[in-house]
């Protein structure tokens, strides 16, 4: 690997992104084939990317005359930025005659069943993009993305561009939402009432259980009022962290293989059932019930929850929903086990899409508006209506990190970490989530062992994989 070039705190952010995402996705690169310009190892001057604007591509065809272009994507809070972009008139002269027809809060049952009938959306986002690759009903997009003057693979951080690459092609237009995962962020107002030191953060789960402790808190007849962490919260709730936070890859993409029978997902399991067994299962589900206290975000901005882990985009969602809470918000390093091996300062990454369906009727259409999605107005607008940023490194770069409160700790933490994952690989993976699930909810409940539940979710792993006909 080069060596970084460090000048000043933004380069070696630059360099980091270029470089050290080329060793996050080492893995990657070796299963997916690599090739293209994505992989390219190149000083950071050299590619220094024009600024994005809603310029056409050259090469690209127009979009059909008149034509819908009908675009899916699951995320709710994306509306108003999507019809902020569809009012630009640099929008519609991009995407010529047509007319964006967009469906918000979607899920892969819909489009399945759509794409069963014979009528998919031309393209969507925010799904289990490889699930829909191996079905083989995506149509990759290296060709277009190489005939775009917008779209540079050299200006997206490089483990997002080997994130969006199966079988050595890119399975879709990266971009939206792809930036950094995982962050530790918590409230410094509950923190200091409880008598601990917003200042001096737990970084392992052990120190996590004890604020945990102090932090929850019961009224006088022993009903939960405010619980510390759930540990299986947010971006925590997918089983890339609890195991990656106990050192361990389970999905190894080179082989093919799952492994998840293992002691250190036992251990995991285990110790973050601990978190649960304080506050008490039944009462976890009790809160979890109330409206505007569920997941996500939701109960950390109601109050009822001190800490959650969750990506870099929870300072600017939570800035723009819920003010008051924000300005106490604060970020550190996901909690790792104290015996971890291989790094303390963990952090994830991976793309959302624009993924184009082979039978859909407007592709080119669907491919311009994700074009366009990497011009400034659109980058910009994204960014203030939903706190998101798209991973496109010359964007990165004038993001300062006090918009909001405790992003500063995201755009520091891509040149710091010691140990990364580009997630979500795996073909099962959503099925492999529900599984954990469920297996987990039975261990923090005592039904079941931590080892025997890491067995049982390797065999039901292993057996969809070989009822899907992936073996």
């Amino acid at each position: 690997m080069k060596e970084m070039n460090i000048k000043k705190s933004r380069v070696s952010r630059r360099d980091f992104l270029r470089v050290g995402g080329m060793t996050a996705g080492a893995a990657v690169l070796a299963a997916c084939g690599g090739g293209g310009d994505g992989d390219a190892d190149t000083d950071g001057a050299a590619d220094e990317a024009a600024p994005a604007d809603s310029e056409e591509s050259s090469d690209a065809a127009p979009a059909a005359e008149g034509q819908n272009i009908v675009w899916w994507f699951a995320w709710g809070n994306l509306e108003a930025a999507v019809t902020a972009i569809q009012e630009l008139d640099s929008f519609k002269e991009h995407i010529g005659n047509g007319t964006l027809d967009w469906l918000s809060s979607t899920d892969n049952e819909q489009v399945l069943t759509a794409l069963a009938g014979g009528e998919p959306p031309d393209g969507a986002s925010n799904l289990q993009y490889p699930m829909f690759w191996s079905r083989g009903v995506l149509s990759p997009v290296d060709d277009r993305i190489a005939g775009s003057s917008i779209v540079d693979l050299n200006d997206i951080i490089p483990a997002l561009v080997d994130g969006a690459k199966y079988d050595g092609q890119m399975i879709g237009v990266p971009g939206i939402e792809s930036f950094l995962w995982w962050g530790l962020n918590y409230n410094a107002e509950h923190v200091l009432a409880a008598g601990l030191d917003p200042d001096s953060p737990p970084t392992t789960v052990e120190e996590g259980l004890e604020w945990h402790r102090a932090l929850t808190e019961f009224d006088s007849a022993n009903n939960l009022v405010k619980i510390g962490l759930d540990p299986y919260d947010a971006m925590a709730s997918e089983i890339d962290y609890s195991a990656f936070a106990y050192g361990l890859r389970w999905w190894d993409e080179e082989n093919g293989k799952m492994v998840l029978d293992d002691p250190r997902l036992a251990e995991a399991v285990d110790t973050f059932g601990e978190f649960y067994r304080i506050a008490g299962p039944d009462n976890m589900t009790g809160m979890r019930s109330v409206e505007g206290q569920g997941t996500w975000g939701a109960s950390y901005n109601a109050g009822v929850q001190s800490m959650i882990i969750e990506g870099y985009w929870h300072p600017g969602e939570t800035q723009i929903q819920q003010p008051d809470v924000a300005q106490h918000n604060r970020a550190s390093w996901p909690l790792v086990a104290a015996n971890r091996e291989g790094g303390s300062k963990i952090m994830a990454t991976g793309p959302h899409f624009v993924i184009l369906f082979k039978d859909a009727k407007n592709q080119e259409g669907m491919f311009k508006v994700a074009e366009f999605l990497h011009t400034q107005e659109a980058m910009d607008i994204i960014f203030n209506e939903v706190g998101w940023l798209n991973g496109r490194l010359s964007y990165l770069e004038t993001v300062q990190g006090d918009e909001y409160p405790g992003l500063d700790f995201y755009l520091a933490a891509a040149a710091e970490a010691d140990d990364y994952l580009v997630g979500r690989r795996s073909p099962i993976h959503g099925f492999v989530n529900t599984q954990w699930t469920e297996l987990r909810e039975a261990v923090y409940r005592d039904l079941m062992s931590p080892a025997e539940a890491v067995a049982e979710l390797q065999k039901r792993a292993d057996d969809e994989w070989e009822a899907q006909g992936l073996g």
